[in-house]
């Protein structure tokens, strides 16, 4: 028999990997990532893999696990990262958005 607290485990993680789509679709559409779709479909998949792992096989490993969780949402933000910052060059004496980040272009003449 299924225990009480498994099917809430279920439920809320169904529920939290439903708005982790949701929030990447949005998030891709408003930054016009291409094929937004795509993106959470991906997270939907790797964050549902791990829901289901872990309510499956009893003796599945956690750090395992997070890693299937993680992947999804973390390849996101470095697309999200890159589609935002993508062709500028990097500027080792500034961090991105920072209070100093004036171009690298602006900087050559100061030296």
């Amino acid at each position: 028999m299924v225990s009480l607290q498994a099917i809430a485990v279920a439920v809320v993680g169904f529920a939290i990997v439903i708005a982790a789509a949701a929030a990447v679709y949005r998030d891709a559409s408003r930054l016009e990532i291409s094929r937004p779709a795509l993106w959470a479909g991906f997270v939907f998949v790797t964050c549902g893999g791990g829901l289901v792992t872990y309510l499956g096989p009893p003796d599945v490993p956690i750090p395992g696990l997070l890693v299937m969780v993680i992947a999804g949402p973390a390849l996101y933000l470095f697309e999200s990262d890159d589609t935002r910052h993508g062709d500028e060059p990097a500027d080792p004496h500034a961090l991105p958005d920072g209070p100093g980040s004036d171009s690298a272009s602006d900087r050559s003449g100061e030296e």
